[in-house]
């Protein structure tokens, strides 16, 4: 086999392999935390340049022929949801340098594309060639000194970002594709947890949460939603993809107003359950008193409510 350190390993031999998904699984049990996909990358990378190749088997036993992500390229075509890597500017006083992180396509304009990268937990617009053709060219020139900096470099970090630069589209594709493949794993906004440690919420916890939600029209994400629970989730990422997890379950109560796994929450349906009300509603097709301020209403009221759109007119204090 060839050495790890040489570009023919990454361009022909290298593979993501069930070892590595159960080393990443370990690594998610032995931190707690949910993890991006340029830590996941970068581990494997290291995993390689330090200990040679890996000898079992193949996690899929093919590969797609497209990248599931891409190197950034201003000329390319993009769309809501695809994967880039780029090189993402840091400065601390007069130095200043730059790292390639991955991240997800989450808006797309004429002219601009932005990118959030989850490994900062911000976004990241970048300008295409629509708007500025020389672009490409002052992309392709850093991404050559980039990788010309990096190339036999004999520190560990420098090698890990000469190959995301250089075979990031190979290796850190096949890791996405293997993480999606695996269903141990479960991704949410962009970092990757355990299913077996994930904690999901009580079913009158849910249904706590769907009475906060009433009357908000703007779609929340998940984290959001996180400290309205009561009683209150797990802690940390135990409890929030749990949450996540019910939330899914429960598509007659919640619904994901966004595609993908970057999730916003509306009430899809009623809350179960009575309430109380705060003021009186009649009904504007018969003139019947649905309900009266401080007396209790049963549930089908509720869904009488709900199917006006009253229901949270009639909470509001």
């Amino acid at each position: 086999m060839t050495d790890p350190s040489s570009d023919h390993y990454w361009l022909s031999e290298f593979h993501i392999t069930q070892a590595d998904l159960e080393r990443i699984a370990a690594h998610i049990r032995d931190t707690g935390q949910a993890h991006d996909l340029t830590v996941l990358a970068r581990r494997v990378v290291r995993g390689r340049l330090r200990h040679g190749h890996e000898t079992s088997a193949p996690a899929q036993p093919a590969w797609a022929a497209d990248p599931s992500v891409r190197l950034w390229d201003p000329a390319g075509k993009w769309k809501i949801g695809d994967h880039a890597i780029v090189a993402v500017t840091f400065q601390k006083g007069s130095d200043r340098w730059y790292e390639p992180l991955v991240g997800e396509v989450v808006n797309v304009e004429v002219n601009r594309v932005t990118v959030q990268i989850d490994a900062l937990g911000q976004p990241k617009t970048y300008s295409t060639q629509a708007g500025h053709p020389d672009d490409l060219q002052k992309w392709c020139r850093l991404v050559e000194e980039l990788v010309k900096a990096r190339r036999g470099a004999k520190d560990v970090e420098a090698q890990i970002e000469y190959v995301i630069l250089q075979h990031g589209e190979r290796v850190v594709s096949q890791l996405l594709d293997a993480l999606r493949a695996d269903e141990r794993f479960v991704r949410l906004a962009g970092r990757w947890f355990l299913h077996e440690l994930a904690l999901p919420p009580a079913a009158p916890q849910l249904a706590a949460l769907a009475w906060a939600l009433v009357g908000q029209d703007a779609p929340q994400p998940t984290e959001a939603l996180a400290p309205l629970v009561q009683p209150p989730l797990a802690a940390g990422d135990p409890g929030l993809f749990g949450l996540y997890l019910g939330l899914r379950e429960r598509s007659d109560l919640f619904e994901n107003a966004d595609p993908g796994q970057r999730p916003r929450w509306v009430l899809a349906g009623p809350p179960p359950g009575s309430c109380t009300p705060a003021h009186a509603a009649y009904d504007p097709h018969t003139y019947a008193i649905l309900c009266l301020p401080g007396q209790p209403i049963p549930p089908e009221t509720v869904r009488r409510l709900w199917d006006l759109g009253l229901l949270g007119a009639i909470l509001t204090q």
